[in-house]
């Protein structure tokens, strides 16, 4: 019987492949008004109400786990469920995983990774995944490098300062360690301050008969 808050209407579209139809017929498993599509196929559909997507597509994922999966395999691979209230739509703390965003049609798909400006991207079901897979999936991007202020100071792509700490004292003649000592200044002119006022340039081990050479670049030592 249906809840009283589960007024609103979810249609899940089945792709049945024409053989496995007639094994869901053998075993009294029937698909009411399943259209035969041009490529071989039969197309069904089936109305699940819920108070929103979420409740919609576990419901559904319950009914195919009992009267499909046992012929046609994961669910995945042959059902979607539409978004007819725009539920499903990029913004902050999107997840990919989320119940209510998997088993999206194209034109959700579509409109989600139109929504996410390139950040989204269409997920490849694989064949022998048993978990529902996502329907999109996050782009992988290039990270940014840090960007270089200086001879002491970078910068990473989320616009944290940091100072590069040397340590010359070692007897490699390679140079010294460098180490990333995080900064909360925003400015390079703060940054300045900020080390000499926590005293960081004073820890710095300095042996005036060698020069400190690293991967990142010389440096001359700030004056305690």
């Amino acid at each position: 019987m249906m809840k009283f808050n589960d007024f609103q209407k979810y249609e899940a579209s089945l792709r049945v492949p024409y053989d496995k139809y007639f094994d869901l017929i053998y075993l009294t498993k029937h698909l009411l008004e399943a259209r035969l599509s041009p490529n071989r196929e039969f197309i069904a559909r089936k109305a699940f109400y819920g108070c929103n997507r979420r409740m919609a597509v576990e419901k559904a994922g319950l009914w195919y786990a009992t009267n499909l999966k046992e012929v046609l395999g994961p669910a995945h691979l042959h059902m979607t469920i539409n978004d007819p209230a725009g539920e499903v739509a990029y913004e902050d703390g999107f997840a990919c995983n989320d119940l209510k965003n998997k088993f999206l049609d194209d034109e959700t798909i579509e409109r989600l990774i139109e929504e996410s400006e390139g950040d989204l991207t269409r997920e490849v079901p694989l064949q022998d995944s048993l978990q529902s897979p996502c329907s999109v999936r996050r782009v992988r991007r290039r990270r940014k490098p840090d960007l270089r202020l200086g001879e002491d100071f970078i910068q990473s792509p989320g616009g944290t300062i940091y100072y590069l700490r040397r340590d010359c004292s070692g007897s490699s003649t390679r140079g010294g360690k460098v180490n990333k000592v995080k900064l909360s200044s925003k400015s390079i002119l703060k940054a300045h301050k900020e080390v000499i006022r926590r005293g960081l340039n004073k820890f710095e081990k300095f042996d005036p008969s060698r020069k400190c050479t690293s991967s990142i670049g010389s440096s001359s030592t700030m004056a305690a």
